[in-house]
């Protein structure tokens, strides 16, 4: 019963993690509730998206420096210079400016590689991609944001690499305990529907959590709402795109992995980091930019279907 329970939420995992979004808005109370558990229901849903992985086909990729090489390139230099590029000529207010460079230089956020595994792509290169960028973004992301928008994110290499380290090693070390010593590999394999499921159930919990404290901001300021959610979907589109297209020739469902992890980047990181030093309009880019994230998958997955049948 409760296997097929967590059979049925994977089903309709696209609706339940924009849903959730919505109810976290809509109901402040319980988005206060879960908002203390942010981070520990990544650091699950990251054990559980490595419980699911294809180890041998995660070796594969570690055996193809070059692929991941291009990836970190594209994902953490060309991909900040390119919205720097298009922000340019536009006049909008610091906060939002500031979001939009910030969230195109952040490595993936860690739910992509769950969400990889709901849109049917190759949840064992998002993994490849996680490892590769969060190694190399403490060296790129607090440089470029100094020389290109002159914003000094406070933060020492080490100490941005120490973090990120720590969000990839834990989930890793337990999913590894789980594969080792608990499940056997034809347990994991009966069970994928229902562990993908357990999975949308920890992303629900994020989502909830995310908007605690987002109403009260928003309050009287539905123009500046309006033109953050507009910018925030356009933004995560146009970088979808924009990696998706670049590796096309490493076939469809390879590069709309890749598309997918450079659209939906890890801003909670960034949040974390800067600490007090965000601005309220900063901080309002840094959450509502999760709604693209959570939203699109629902329209994503058939085109992905048919696409990847074509």
């Amino acid at each position: 019963m409760i296997r097929a329970a967590f059979e049925r939420i994977a089903n309709v995992a696209t609706w339940l993690m924009a849903g959730a979004l919505v109810a976290g808005y809509a109901a402040q109370p319980v988005a206060e509730f879960f908002g203390p558990y942010i981070l520990h229901s990544m650091v699950i849903l990251l054990a559980i998206a490595m419980l699911r992985l294809d180890v041998d086909k995660l070796r594969g990729y570690i055996r193809r420096p070059r692929v991941l090489a291009a990836l970190v390139i594209v994902n953490l230099i060309a991909a900040p210079l390119m919205m720097w590029l298009l922000i340019q000529p536009l006049t909008i207010p610091p906060g939002l400016e500031q979001g939009l460079f910030l969230m195109a230089a952040a490595p993936m956020i860690s739910s992509a590689i769950a969400i990889a595994t709901i849109l049917e792509l190759d949840a064992a290169l998002a993994v490849a991609a996680m490892v590769t960028t969060y190694a190399v973004v403490p060296f790129t992301l607090p440089t470029l944001s100094v020389w290109l928008i002159g914003f000094d994110l406070g933060v020492s290499i080490w100490e941005m690499f120490i973090r990120l380290f720590a969000t990839i090693a834990a989930p890793a070390a337990l999913a590894f305990i789980l594969r080792r010593w608990v499940f056997e590999r034809e347990t994991l394999a009966r069970n994928a529907r229902a562990i993908d499921g357990l999975g949308v159930v920890f992303v629900m919990i994020f989502c909830l959590g995310i908007m605690d404290g987002i109403a009260a901001f928003t309050d009287g300021r539905i123009d500046y709402v309006i033109l953050t959610l507009i910018a925030a979907f356009a933004a995560n589109i146009a970088m979808q795109v924009f990696g998706t297209v670049l590796f096309l020739k490493l076939g469809r469902r390879e590069a709309l992995t890749i598309g997918l992890v450079t659209g939906n980047t890890n801003l909670g990181l960034v949040m974390v980091v800067l600490a007090d030093k965000a601005s309220s309009e900063l901080i309002a880019y840094f959450v509502l930019g999760q709604v693209p994230m959570y939203f699109l998958p629902v329209v994503a997955l058939p085109i992905y279907r048919r696409l990847m049948k074509a």
